[in-house]
């Protein structure tokens, strides 16, 4: 499918993932259609002169004429964060609003949903007692055809995006509009200040940084871009594609980060009974706060609990995904070297 004439709309376009796809569709010649609110940052957009459709999506009666004339839908807008607050909210925006985005896609002929979810949304591994850390390989990875295995994590934003894949499979049966499912894990991206090693050197000389053994997968934003628009034209209908980097401990990640920057880490190994103590207290002065941002709570300390290493294979045999070492994407960050996005081209 030639990409260049067709109308492509992106919600969430001011966000991070959302500039770097306009950035990779402007590049071979399209001009994406972006949704934004009133109150974004459209500068990048605008320098572009691309199609602007001002929309709050959580007012439903905007969308029908937000899909209008469109030929595909990039869906990256979502609630992102793991603060245990606002449950509603994220049902709202990360359940309601896609539903009810594929629905008015559906009346318009819309020919292709794409629904940028997560990795937290399929599954991770339960780690093994007594499993070694520094043991070569993985136990096991998770892949799409894994079993969802974190109903118990009441995190808002894992629970929400695993809830609209599964409203939206549902939707989209026998549908003309072709739905495609992109998980990708931990995104790494540039920051907007352009000074990523600054914030880091801060980081290092600040904190004493906790070292945990679970494993974890980060990939790069100059990755995971093109396979999103490749998945445009090859994704299948009602399918769902992991798109993963390297799997490392958190302690490795930490290592190589203390290596580009030149700084000795102050690692510490937290005993489960701190976590839990402190999780429990966190929780319980949050609620005598009557604070609705609580960051640290027992279902955070959870995750501590499973290996969070994925596979890519099936986004590699029909997208051509190929991710770059999560070793490249940290110098190029931590070096403030992070070339082809909007911000470094």
């Amino acid at each position: 499918m030639t990409l260049e004439n067709k109308k492509i709309l992106i919600t969430g376009a001011s966000g991070s993932l959302g500039k770097q796809l306009i950035y990779e569709l402007n590049k071979i010649g399209n001009k994406p259609i972006a949704q934004v609110r009133e109150n974004s940052d459209t500068g990048y957009i605008d320098s572009l002169n691309l199609e602007k459709r001002v929309a709050d999506l959580e007012k439903f009666e905007q969308i029908p004429s937000l899909v209008e004339g469109v030929d595909s839908i990039i869906h990256t807008a979502a609630k992102v964060n793991f603060h245990l607050k606002d449950q509603g909210g994220f049902t709202r925006l990360n359940v309601e609003v896609p539903c009810e985005l594929y629905k008015a896609a559906q009346i318009a002929g819309v020919k292709k949903f794409i629904h940028i979810s997560t990795t937290a949304a399929t599954a991770a591994i339960r780690r093994k007692v007594g499993y070694v850390n520094g043991k070569v390989g993985t136990p096991f990875k998770v892949n799409e055809e894994t079993e969802y295995n974190l109903g118990n994590i009441n995190i808002p934003y894992f629970r929400t995006k695993h809830d609209a894949e599964i409203k939206l499979l549902e939707l989209a049966k026998n549908s003309q509009t072709e739905l495609v499912i992109i998980n990708p894990s931990i995104i790494v991206a540039p920051s907007r200040t352009g000074d990523d090693r600054g914030k880091a050197l801060k980081g290092f000389n600040r904190y004493i940084i906790p070292s945990f053994r679970n494993r974890v997968n980060l990939v790069d934003i100059r990755d995971v871009a093109p396979a999103i628009i490749t998945a445009l034209d090859k994704g299948r209908h009602g399918e769902r594609y992991i798109l993963a980097g390297d799997n490392v401990t958190v302690r490795e990640l930490v290592l190589m980060v203390s290596m580009i920057l030149g700084r000795i880490p102050h690692l510490i190994y937290p005993p489960q009974w701190i976590l839990d103590f402190t999780a429990s207290f966190s929780l319980t002065l949050g609620k005598l706060k009557k604070s609705n941002k609580i960051a640290f709570y027992p279902d955070i300390v959870k995750l501590f609990k499973y290996e969070w290493s994925y596979s890519s294979m099936k986004a590699r045999r029909e997208l051509g995904f190929n991710n770059r070492s999560i070793q490249i994407t940290l110098n190029d960050l931590l070096n403030n070297a992070f070339h082809g996005t909007h911000l470094k081209p």
